[in-house]
């Protein structure tokens, strides 16, 4: 009996029924029952930690800001830190059904426009989080002012370069894609005297040829529909940032779609 491992309760009464377990056909069932469900938590687990390294992984390939991983979720969203209450839950909300969308199934793009600091970041890494933990896709984070600087860095550094490459290639399949902070790499505007007119010059070609050819990847003009997520967050308005990038690309890009726009316009800048 100890061979087959049986539960004390079971051994206990066979020893008092008197029956040999090796011919016992119920004996059987239980060891069969008890095998197919330990089967199952060992295949539970592996498919946990699978899930788990696949989202690690796609944070390890994400260029963050600040070098390091940033999180946040729904929970952590208080829209009464903000004087306009009202609003800070109404872009709340508004995040939480484009999540729910995509948890459903839907692929389109997001833009998230306001002031610096009034939580785009934020609410566009909580809609990542709970669409991977809905639905199990994960994201894949950029920085553009992090990029920026690395198209400088790759001409001393090759490895910088190698690196742009990989990324490129999965930003393209990322079943998310958060492009954050879009159109702080352009700088300031410049005064023109002549004009009167303040304008933002252009962003630099190599980098406006890398983000085309992965909102390109990412959208079938044929079929007029996105592969994957693209939630940009950015500073600047729709008429800054065709200053600063090709139509083509902004095209691609930046949404139109009135619902799957969040203005941030009338939050408080939180930082500090």
């Amino acid at each position: 009996m100890k061979g087959l491992n049986l539960p004390p309760n079971i051994v206990a009464m066979m020893k008092d029924q008197d029956r040999d377990p090796t011919k016992d056909p119920s004996v059987f069932a239980e060891m069969k029952k008890r095998k197919e469900e330990r089967e199952q938590r060992l295949i539970s687990e592996w498919n946990k930690q699978i899930r788990q390294e696949k989202i690690k992984s796609w944070l390890r390939d994400s260029i963050w800001s600040g070098s390091r991983p940033l999180n946040f979720t729904f929970e952590r969203w208080k829209p009464d830190m903000q004087a306009n209450t009202q609003l800070a839950r109404e872009v709340g909300n508004s995040a939480w059904k484009l999540a729910n969308r995509m948890i459903a199934g839907e692929q389109f793009n997001v833009l998230m426009y306001g002031e610096p600091g009034t939580g785009k970041t934020s609410l566009a890494l909580a809609i990542a989080d709970k669409v991977f933990k809905d639905a199990e896709k994960p994201y894949l984070f950029i920085s553009t002012i992090k990029i920026f600087g690395m198209f400088s860095e790759r001409f001393d550094n090759p490895e910088v370069g190698h690196r742009l490459k990989d990324l490129q290639k999965k930003a393209k399949q990322a079943p998310i894609l958060i492009i954050d902070d879009f159109g702080t790499e352009a700088g300031m505007k410049i005064f023109n005297k002549n004009t009167g007119k303040a304008h933002f010059n252009p962003v630099r070609k190599d980098m406006q040829e890398w983000l085309y050819e992965v909102a390109d990847a990412r959208y079938d003009e044929y079929e007029n529909a996105h592969h994957g997520s693209t939630i940009v967050t950015t500073n600047n308005t729709s008429g800054d940032l065709v200053q600063m990038y090709n139509p083509k690309l902004i095209s691609r890009m930046i949404t139109k779609r009135k619902d799957n726009t969040i203005d941030f316009k009338g939050l408080d800048d939180m930082r500090g």
